[in-house]
């Protein structure tokens, strides 16, 4: 049976990293929030409020994508957190079951 080895200092990287990601995709949804195209910025033409109606909801879909996104990397980073902890009292329980003899 082979050991199964873990590198712990990258699985904590990749978990901060992750961790950070999330967070800038998440900021970058927020710039999204509420930058709805006013018509009036058209002019008189008669496409106006079909152009300002396009731009509103591709900053609602954008908005959208980068709060899923977000998400993603959050469950990401908790999966990420779940193992470490799972590998570290794993490792606590064999070490603590050692008798010396």
């Amino acid at each position: 049976m082979a050991v199964t080895q873990f590198n712990t200092e990258a699985m904590e990287q990749c978990r901060t990293t992750v961790s950070s990601q999330a967070g800038q995709f998440g900021a970058i949804g927020d710039g999204f929030s509420n930058q709805y195209g006013n018509p009036e910025i058209f002019g008189k033409l008669g496409a106006s409020g079909a152009v300002s109606s396009a731009v509103s909801a591709m900053d609602q879909a954008g908005a959208q994508e980068f709060e899923a996104a977000e998400k993603v990397l959050r469950k990401v980073e908790s999966a990420l957190d779940a193992i470490q902890t799972s590998v570290h009292d794993v490792e606590e329980a064999n070490k603590n079951s050692m008798r010396a003899v």
